[in-house]
Order: structure tokens, then C-alpha cells, then sequence
């Protein structure tokens, strides 16, 4: 992403965002069911 963020622009910068955030919705999904307490 670093490398072709001068090539992509807004748009490019806008997609990198949108992507962070369905990962780290999927992230805060998992952590609140308990998937991350091991025992």
C-alpha cells in the first residue's frame, strides 16, 4: 500500500481505510465472543 499510495490517490486511500475497518470490525467481533481466551 505504501508503495502504490502515490498511483492510487483518494481513492486508494479511501479503499486501504475501508479494508482496515472490516478487519478490525471482524477483530472486535471475535474479541467480545471470547475466541481470544485460551485456556
Amino acid at each position: 500500500w505504501a508503495v502504490q499510495l502515490n498511483k492510487l490517490k483518494l481513492f486508494g486511500l479511501i479503499e486501504m481505510a475501508v479494508f482496515l475497518l472490516i478487519l478490525l470490525i471482524g477483530y472486535y467481533y471475535v474479541w467480545r465472543k471470547g475466541a481470544f481466551e485460551w485456556e
